[in-house]
Formats: structure tokens, C-alpha cells, sequence
């Protein structure tokens, strides 16, 4: 493209100036001037329209990898908030029966209770594995 420009622009030259015998004549001259115009009004403006399009695919580029981030920060969330709610759970399954035991026992009589060490005991137990699932 520089380079037919160019020769255009050498032609419409060295026809103004007379350098060339054949295309001395103005009406010639004012054939080619059109044309020349043309070339370069094109040129001139794709030049622009390129730099846009560079821009345009940049910005897109940048706002896919934000969207990628995000998606990624997202999912990741996901999975730290599932891992939480598994260990709640966890947690919850070693804690409730000896809630539940205390609980019926402080119903049942006297009579039939254990004694008190073998249920702490228990309960300690309980309270021990329950810190080792959050803790993990």
C-alpha cells in the first residue's frame, strides 16, 4: 500500500513539475490527481482505524482475563465455603451425641445414671475431635 502510494504521489510530482512529457498535459494531471487523493485519504484513515481495532482487542483481552479472575476468585470461594460447611457438619455429628447424651441424662433418674467421670470423659472426647475438624 506505501509503496503504489508513493508512486502515485511520484507521478502527480513529477507531472506538476513537468518532469515527465507524456503526462505535462494538465488534463492528465487532473486524471491522476483524483485517484492520488483517494489512495491517500485511505491510507490516512486506516491507519486510525487500525490503532482503534489494537485498542479495541486490548481492552477485550483485559476484560476477559478480569472476568477469568473473577470467575476464578469465585469458584474458589465456592469450594473454601463447601470445605467450611462440611466441617460444621462434622462437627456437629461428633458434638450432638454428647449433647444428646447429657441432655437424657439430666431426665432419666438418679438411679440409672453412669457416673459423672465416664461422662466427662465422653464429652471431652467429643469436644477433642470436634477441634481436630476445624482445626484440619
Amino acid at each position: 500500500m506505501i509503496v503504489l502510494t508513493l508512486i502515485f504521489v511520484f507521478l502527480y510530482t513529477a507531472a506538476l513539475l513537468g518532469w515527465l512529457k507524456p503526462l505535462s498535459d494538465i488534463t492528465l494531471v487532473m486524471r491522476l490527481e483524483p485517484i492520488l487523493f483517494v489512495i491517500l485519504g485511505y491510507y490516512f484513515s486506516s491507519l486510525p482505524a487500525q490503532q482503534t481495532q489494537t485498542a479495541l482487542k486490548e481492552e477485550i483481552a483485559r476484560q476477559t482475563k478480569r472476568a477469568d479472575a473473577a470467575q476464578y476468585s469465585r469458584e474458589q470461594s465456592q469450594q473454601e465455603r463447601d470445605a467450611l460447611e462440611e466441617k460444621l457438619k462434622n462437627v456437629r455429628t461428633v458434638l450432638m451425641p454428647a449433647a444428646g447424651k447429657r441432655l437424657s441424662k439430666t431426665l432419666i433418674d438418679s438411679s440409672f445414671k453412669t457416673d459423672k467421670e465416664n461422662n466427662s470423659e465422653a464429652l471431652q472426647y467429643s469436644i477433642s475431635a470436634a477441634l481436630n475438624i476445624l482445626n484440619s
